[in-house]
């Protein structure tokens, strides 16, 4: 194999763009209000931003560098020659393959992955044969990223697996490949509940009866108060010995912006502790700010599942009927053997 750059590139969050993929032999990324093609615009950085902003509504400007910094790389950097790693979610493999035709646009207007280049497949592998820190870097919520810090472990594993070589894991490898993937698999199933039962206001009331759960006596401020302030909650049965918990929450993939961060905390007083929450990330920004405030708390998607997983028996029923769980036994791998 050469020398060429490798990226990951996703197939939509759900995977909508599979068949374009696997069927049509092309990469896809969805931009829809990238304004068209894009192959005429200036090689820059800045003429990308310019154009993905002007079509861009106001309320999702904060996603304009991440959104065309990844259309400029797909265009521009992105090389014929270079490797590529689709992630597919329903069969857990990362499939690999080479770049072998430069940018088009398709010019189907109902296409939603408009932005394309050809592929040519060499080969896939179980995600359960790479180390979890592989793994973790090709996990990011990018749609388009190159793979830099593992680079050499998927060229020497994709180079044995397309050369005819079979990678078998021993009996360890299987054991820790089905507590993992239980594991993934509840992740996700969670992660889907929030954006399709509880995603907008419901996510309120849900997180009040979350800290609930946590031992705090809390409730939902819609309908009394509309300040940016979703969720009270505090250890007294007044609500007035401090700290007040004052909580915020966002439902959305991308990540939350310093400028949203900091308008939240202008409104958590010094003996108040403010606790923002996402389904998505924070930018670097915004998560360098928490950090110099001693009462600001950010909870990212990750933690927040987390949360629920582990005050999940204390949650009212309704919610466990939204997000219905059961305990299995899996494999303690925490547990070395003799």
């Amino acid at each position: 194999m050469g020398a060429g750059r490798i990226w990951t590139v996703r197939a939509g969050s759900f995977g909508q763009a599979d068949h374009i993929f696997l069927d049509l032999n092309q990469i896809a990324i969805s931009f829809a209000e990238g304004g068209g093609d894009v192959s005429a615009l200036p090689a820059s950085r800045g003429a990308f931003k310019q154009a993905v902003g002007q079509t861009l509504v106001p309320l999702r400007q904060g996603a304009v560098p991440t959104q065309a910094g990844q259309l400029y790389r797909f265009v521009h950097e992105m090389r014929i020659g270079d490797y590529v790693i689709y992630p597919r979610k329903s069969d857990r493999t990362l499939r690999w393959g080479e770049v072998t035709g430069p940018y088009l646009f398709d010019r189907d207007r109902s296409a939603e992955f408009a932005h394309r280049r050809s592929v040519a497949w060499l080969g896939k592998l179980s995600r359960d044969v790479f180390s979890q820190g592989a793994l973790y870097e090709i996990g990011s919520i990018l749609t388009l990223f190159e793979v830099k810090s593992f680079a050499d472990e998927f060229l020497r594993k994709f180079a044995a697996a397309c050369g005819g070589g079979q990678l078998i894991g021993d009996d360890d490898d299987i054991e820790e490949s089905v507590a993992r993937d239980i594991a993934e698999t509840t992740r996700d199933f969670i992660a889907r509940k929030l954006r399709t039962d509880l995603k907008g206001y419901p996510m309120e009331p849900f997180v009040a009866d979350l800290f609930c759960a946590m031992g705090y006596r809390s409730h939902a401020t819609r309908g009394v108060r509309d300040d940016g302030i979703d969720v009270i909650a505090h250890r007294d049965e007044l609500g007035i010995e401090p700290p007040i918990l004052k909580i915020q929450v966002k439902a959305q993939e991308g990540n939350i912006a310093a400028d949203v961060v900091k308008a939240f905390y202008a409104m958590v007083h010094d003996r108040d502790v403010g606790i923002f929450i996402t389904t998505g990330g924070y930018t670097q920004a915004a998560t360098e700010f928490a950090r110099t405030k001693g009462n600001l708390k950010l909870v990212d998607g990750v933690a927040f599942i987390d949360l629920i997983q582990r005050h999940y028996d204390r949650l009212d029923l309704k919610y466990r009927q939204q997000i219905p769980l059961r305990r299995v036994l899996v494999p303690d791998l925490s547990v070395v053997e003799d």
